[in-house]
Formats: structure tokens, C-alpha cells, sequence
């Protein structure tokens, strides 16, 4: 017989002793009190199943990190009680949150650019061409017939429309192109913080101006200083020279209109009649929507974004290790500054708010007077006299050999009671 089981069995002894005592003292004062009070007081048989277990909480497990890092943070302490996916320690993560905002930023550049597909022209492009379109007609129709009074009004309206294309050009981008250029900002310095992230690990070196990381960095600062510049002369408008260009095309059909009062050769009908067709072509180009293969581009790639982000947030995700369940924090195995290897313990987590006996001290001859389900009686070393009830909840199926004996695990659920249990207190289990 082994340790525990000798235990187990003065255990046992003790019981019975304690039961022949009560019955003792039972006769006793039914004698004292005579015949009319006598209680009649039958004798426990013997214990069947005595083992020794432990106390341990309902449910608890040893937690790990999915991810090697340094611990930068401890959240919690031992004894401390936290909620399910309460944030327990977290590792250094800045080149993962660098990633993070890299990926947030690309998608929302990708969202931005489908957006101004799905917009199309503005009404002032439209109106645009299809003015284009009417002066190229009106000035091949007067070419060809000699000028009219509408033809002279045409004329005259080309100018007013080149004219508006002028003040078209200086009224500034629209709300699209200006979020797609602060999206490409932000993409340009979530990839400069990047890189300067991996900058700094390696910048104590004495070479760092030949490690690739150097380098990266001085593409990722052009990068950023150049989507600025693009964003700052997207909001200034259009530049001195496509201004002069606007003024050129107005001075263009303050010529054609004077063509018209002057009468036509055929070279310029010519040329009229090719500048229709290319008006045409271009009106219906504005007008036409995005090609399906444009969109469907346009959704991969904002899909592909969203993959990014999901991926960047898993990845950062695994720089911060939760509790998966309510419970105590009954051991802490590592300290802030200490590196965490993936899978090594790190908390030891348990529920408290109930507790069961774990034993593995039944012998194949006691496992099979148990039954799940069954009652048995369980007294914790530390608080003799107080005897707990408790029912069998699980029977480890398989067994195995503890010091040359064949033993099975058995999982004891504890009616809930007032006594100050505590994790790991030693208890006798005991089935009559």
C-alpha cells in the first residue's frame, strides 16, 4: 500500500471511529432520557472507496502566449481576480502596430479609389464634353453651309463654354480626390513609422547605413514627402501652366468664332469634321460608366485590403495574451522584461467560484465501487470535523501506473458551502 492510500485508510479508521463515538454517546443519552426520547441509532457500514484529492477550482488551465516577444506589460497580479477577455500581459508589439496602421491605411486608399469609380463624371465634366461636342458640330455645320445666326450663336456660346471650362479648372478638386490623396498620406506614413520601427532595432549598430533597414527608410521618408506634395498641389488647384492651357482654349474659340464670321476653306472643313468625331469620342467616354472589369478590379483589391487589415490585427492580436474565461490568477511565471517563448507557461488561471476534489488515488479495485453521479463524503485536512458532500462528475476513462499501482483520476464536484477553501488543500474522499 502506498503513502496515500495508508493515508486514506487511517482516514477510514478515523471515520469509523468518530461514527462508533456518536453512537455511543447516542445510547447514551437516549438512556439518560428514557424509553419515551430513546432514538433508535443504527451503525455505518464501512467505508467501500477512501482516497486522498485535492481542492482545485472548477475549471482552470495554464495559459501561453502564441507569440515570442518580450513581455512589456503585466496587467494583473496572483490572487487578482479578472473577467473573461480581460488583457492579462503584452508583449512588444510596436512592429506589429506599425503594420497594423500600414494595412488600415491601403485599405482605405483601396475603398477610395472604388468610390471614384462608382462615382463617375461629375455633371460638370459631362456638360463639359457635350459642349465640346455642340461647337465642334455648329462649327463644321457653318463651314460647311456658311454661317447662320445660330451658327454665329453657336460660335459664340464655345467661347462662353471654354470660358467656363477656365473657371471649372480654378474651382479646386472634388471630395473624392481629395480622400484618395490623404489616403495615400496616410499609407506613405503608416509605411515611414514602419520603417523607422525597424530602423531603430538596429541602430545601435556601427553599420547601420549599410543594413537594408537604412535604406528603407530613406524610400519610405521620399515616399511620404512625395504623397505630400501630390496632396498639398492637389488642394491648391490647378497649376499657372493648366490655367494658361484653359485660357488657351478660350482664346481658341474666340478665333473659331471669327472663322465663322470670316466663311470656310475646305482644309477647315476637313479639320472640323475630325475635330467633331473627336469631341463625339470624348463625350461618350466621360458619360460612360465603369467597366465591370474596372469595378470588379477595384473590389479585389479593397478585399484584399481587408485581408491585410484582418491579418495585421491577428498578428498584433497575439502581442497581448486574455484571459479566456472568469477566474483567479493563481500563478504568474514570468516578469516584465522577461523574454516569452511561444507555449511557455506564463498565468495560471482558475474559476474559483467553485471547486471540485481531483484525485488520483483510486486503485482499479476501489474505481469500480464509483459510479458518475454518485454521493460520497469528502473532510479537507485543513478543516477537521467538517464533513463536505460531493458528487462524482467525471471517471478518467484510462488509467495510469502511480508508484508500481494502477490508478484512475476522478473529478468530485463540492456542494457549495460557506468553509474558506483554498486552491491546492489536500482532502480525504470517502464513499459509504
Amino acid at each position: 500500500m502506498n503513502y496515500k492510500k495508508l493515508i486514506g485508510a487511517l482516514v477510514a479508521i478515523l471515520l469509523l471511529a468518530v461514527a462508533a463515538l456518536a453512537v455511543h454517546s447516542s445510547r447514551r443519552v437516549a438512556a439518560e432520557r428514557g424509553p419515551a426520547q430513546a432514538a433508535i441509532v443504527t451503525t455505518a457500514p464501512a467505508a467501500q472507496v477512501a482516497a486522498e484529492g485535492y481542492v482545485v477550482p472548477q475549471r482552470l488551465a495554464t495559459l501561453s502566449a502564441s507569440a515570442a516577444g518580450i513581455v512589456t506589460q503585466l496587467h494583473i497580479a496572483e490572487g487578482a481576480w479578472v473577467e473573461a477577455g480581460a488583457a492579462l500581459l503584452t508583449l512588444e508589439n510596436g512592429g506589429q502596430a506599425a503594420a497594423l496602421a500600414q494595412a488600415r491605411a491601403g485599405l482605405a486608399q483601396a475603398e477610395a479609389n472604388l468610390a471614384l469609380l462608382k462615382a463617375g463624371s461629375r455633371p460638370a465634366e459631362i456638360a463639359r464634353a457635350e459642349a465640346s461636342v455642340a461647337a465642334a458640330q455648329a462649327r463644321l455645320d457653318r463651314l460647311s453651309g456658311g454661317a447662320t445666326a445660330e451658327q454665329i450663336a453657336s460660335a459664340r456660346q464655345a467661347v462662353a463654354v471654354a470660358q467656363a471650362n477656365l473657371e471649372w479648372a480654378l474651382a479646386g478638386p472634388t471630395p473624392e480626390q481629395a480622400t484618395a490623396a490623404e489616403a495615400t498620406v496616410r499609407q506613405a506614413a503608416a509605411s515611414l513609422k514602419q520603417a523607422q520601427a525597424k530602423y531603430d532595432e538596429v541602430a545601435w549598430r556601427s553599420d547601420i547605413g549599410r543594413l537594408p533597414q537604412a535604406l528603407q527608410l530613406e524610400q519610405a521618408t521620399i515616399e511620404y514627402e512625395r504623397a505630400l506634395a501630390s496632396h498639398a498641389n492637389l488642394l491648391r488647384g490647378a497649376t499657372p501652366a493648366e490655367i494658361k492651357v484653359y485660357e488657351a482654349q478660350v482664346g481658341q474659340t474666340q478665333a473659331a468664332l471669327a472663322e465663322v464670321l470670316a466663311g470656310a476653306h475646305p482644309a477647315d472643313i476637313a479639320a472640323a469634321d475630325a475635330d467633331l468625331r473627336g469631341a463625339q469620342a470624348a463625350s461618350a467616354l466621360v458619360q460612360a460608366p465603369a467597366r465591370p472589369e474596372e469595378l470588379a478590379a477595384a473590389a479585389a483589391q479593397v478585399a484584399a485590403a481587408r485581408a491585410n487589415v484582418a491579418q495585421a490585427q491577428a498578428a498584433f492580436d497575439q502581442t497581448v495574451l486574455r484571459a479566456p474565461f472568469a477566474g483567479t490568477i493563481g500563478g504568474l511565471h514570468v516578469e516584465r522584461g522577461e523574454f516569452l517563448a511561444p507555449g511557455a507557461p506564463a498565468v495560471r488561471l482558475g474559476d474559483t467560484r467553485a471547486w471540485v476534489i481531483e484525485t488520483d488515488d483510486l486503485s482499479e479495485l476501489e474505481v469500480v465501487r464509483l459510479a458518475a453521479g454518485e454521493q460520497v463524503d469528502v473532510v479537507v485536512d485543513a478543516l477537521p470535523g467538517r464533513t463536505l458532500r460531493g458528487e462524482v462528475q467525471r471517471i478518467q476513462p484510462a488509467s495510469r501506473v502511480k508508484r508500481g499501482d494502477v490508478t484512475y483520476t476522478v473529478i468530485i464536484a463540492l456542494d457549495a458551502s460557506d468553509l474558506p477553501l483554498r486552491w491546492g488543500m489536500t482532502a480525504a474522499v470517502s464513499k459509504r
